[in-house]
């Protein structure tokens, strides 16, 4: 029965990240190495209230955007030349909605609310193990102790719905370059009891928007690389039940319209706590 579920598992999670502000984040658990062989579907929910575009990568200082996002990503996990590896893509179909007072011409908003749905940018990954996460079987992964791993991410996003006569969009017409280098620390060795710290140190990396959106007044918007650090802790209650805190920074990405650097460069950081319950199928 386990080795059936590792080979074919299609996971439904379904949660709330409130206050979070960013679609580019993964959640808990997301870093733990896994078996070779696995095919998963992952779909979540994020609600979010921010003045941070829907990919979480763009500061629109003086807005305020409801974004309903719906992250669905599949994955397969395999082996390279004893290594950890796996592929992904991710689809992110949304709404956003949003209105603003005095904002600068990154996104200018009327004083009315106005809404766009469709697709945020998605992205095509590749993850592989560097340190302390070999490509390990059922059996032999049942029986692996906790231990610390490391990997390197590498995703490609590309934009999601776009129209440069509309004012606002999920996507971001533009291709953006990631690297990533995440990692799961134990802080415990009960697999009953499970204590975990994740954190993933990432820089991206922006194409240029060629076609700015209606209103901002420019010919081609820029952006300079923006890092982050998303972290999780998360503790096991029950095999079923776990609960975690999320934290999220970011430094940089200030765009830059047709040669003039805009006011929504620096940093910021979020914080938020929910509670999962993780089925077995």
């Amino acid at each position: 029965m386990k080795l059936k579920f590792f080979k074919l598992i299609f996971l439904l999670t379904i949660f709330s990240v409130t206050n979070i502000a960013s679609a580019q984040a993964d959640g808990p658990r997301s870093y733990l190495l896994i078996p070779k062989g696995v095919t998963s579907l992952n779909v979540k929910w994020m609600g979010l209230e921010q003045n941070v575009n829907s990919t979480g990568s763009i500061l629109i200082p003086g807005a305020k955007f409801t974004i309903d996002l719906f992250p669905v990503t599949a994955f397969h996990t395999f082996s390279i030349k004893g290594r950890f590896a796996q592929v992904s893509f991710m689809a992110n179909p949304g709404e956003i909605s949003g209105s603003a007072k005095n904002v600068p011409p990154v996104i200018p908003l009327p004083m009315n609310r106005i809404k766009a749905d469709g697709f945020s940018d998605g992205f095509v990954g590749f993850k592989l193990g560097l340190f302390g996460a070999p490509a390990l079987g059922v059996e032999e992964y049942l029986k692996k102790p906790m231990k610390f791993s490391l990997f390197t991410d590498l995703r490609l996003w590309y934009s999601g719905s776009y129209d440069p006569e509309k004012v606002i969009n999920l996507g971001t017409n533009r291709l953006t370059y990631q690297i990533g280098f995440p990692m799961a620390i134990p802080l415990n060795d009960n697999l009953e009891r499970q204590t975990w710290l994740e954190v993933n140190p990432s820089l991206s990396l922006f194409g240029a928007n060629n076609d700015p959106a209606l209103g901002t007044n420019a010919d081609k918007i820029e952006q300079n690389a923006l890092f982050s650090v998303e972290s999780h802790l998360s503790h096991n209650f029950t095999k079923k039940f776990w609960v975690f805190g999320n934290a999220l920074y970011k430094q940089g990405g200030q765009t830059i319209s047709d040669g003039e650097k805009n006011d929504n460069n620096g940093s910021r950081s979020w914080l938020s706590n929910n509670a999962i319950h993780w089925p077995v199928l």
